[in-house]
């Protein structure tokens, strides 16, 4: 892996937390929740995880009724003793969507935030103390150089703050932890193999070749691995193909579609086009882009 790098209560915390990070945090890699998370699931066995998710009426042919807000702390400790390969899918789609769109929700506020404040500059409308700490939170959060009012400096955070489509972000947490299985998203919750280089505080890999330091990155919980997975496509130059098709979609009036910002990810994996191929296939054989229009439920 090549890394360069009860229902509107919950949703309230949620807006409510996102809204005050924004507002005070200025560090890039700072956590976006501290405990306790909205929505904080922990469940040791598939039987427990189930018997929550009934509880707040979540199921696949409900969807059209919302998505409750919820993180799974780590997939369930029997999750890969599911043996029927449908059923694996259907429940690690399902565990891991709140979290997706959860994610791509902060997203969006800040995206809103800031295509608020462009607007005003574009009219020559002066922009308060207020506004432009959160355009230099957003510039820092986003890995973005320059002039903090320049052109230039707010096209690259429009290309960066953006939601990534949860059909892709689904496909790819299934082929890097091989549908929830692989061991570091057994032993740190990493849905998507993303290194460290601070040594002894991820887990070493049995293959990884003599000489090298990287290890692969724990996290407190599932969410945590999303969050850091998006802000990787949204940062890294490796990733700019897949911002410039995102663009591109918006450019034209319409959504951008998972299949497409795949192309934009031959960097990703030393598989190259093999590998974007793959995430196609996902996407296309599980039918992910039924979830393009699904939202949070908030009420």
């Amino acid at each position: 892996m090549i890394f360069f790098t009860r229902k509107t209560n919950l949703f309230f915390l949620f807006v409510c937390a996102t809204s005050l990070l924004l507002v005070s945090c200025t560090d890039s890699v700072a956590p976006i929740y501290r405990e306790p998370l909205p929505g904080l699931v922990h469940a040791g066995n598939l039987a427990d995880l189930e018997a929550i998710f009934k509880r707040y009426n979540y199921s696949i042919p409900n969807l059209h009724q919302g998505v409750p807000p919820l993180i799974v702390q780590s997939l369930p400790d029997d999750f890969a003793e599911l043996t029927t390969p449908e059923t694996k899918k259907t429940s690690f789609f399902k565990i891991l969507l709140p979290m997706v769109l959860l994610a791509n929700e902060r997203i969006r506020q800040e995206r809103q935030v800031l295509l608020q404040i462009v607007a005003q500059l574009e009219k020559n409308q002066a922009i308060d103390d207020r506004q432009q700490h959160l355009l230099r939170t957003l510039k820092q959060r986003y890995k973005v150089k320059g002039d903090l009012l320049s052109g230039e400096t707010l096209d690259i955070l429009k290309r960066r703050v953006d939601e990534i489509p949860a059909a892709l972000v689904l496909a790819q947490a299934a082929n890097e932890s091989a549908w929830g299985t692989s061991r570091f998203v057994r032993e740190g919750n990493n849905l998507f193999g993303e290194w460290t280089f601070v040594p002894g505080t991820g887990i070493v890999p049995l293959d990884r070749p003599e000489g090298e330091t990287y290890e692969v990155r724990r996290f407190n919980n599932l969410y945590d691995s999303i969050l850091a997975y998006l802000r990787n496509l949204n940062t890294h130059p490796a990733y700019q193909t897949l911002r410039q098709l995102r663009e591109k979609a918006h450019q034209q009036g319409r959504k951008p579609r998972g299949v497409e910002l795949a192309e934009g990810l031959t960097n990703y994996s030393t598989r190259g086009e093999v590998y974007v191929s793959d995430l196609k296939k996902i996407i296309r054989t599980n039918h992910l882009q039924r979830f393009t229009s699904v939202s949070l439920r908030q009420g």
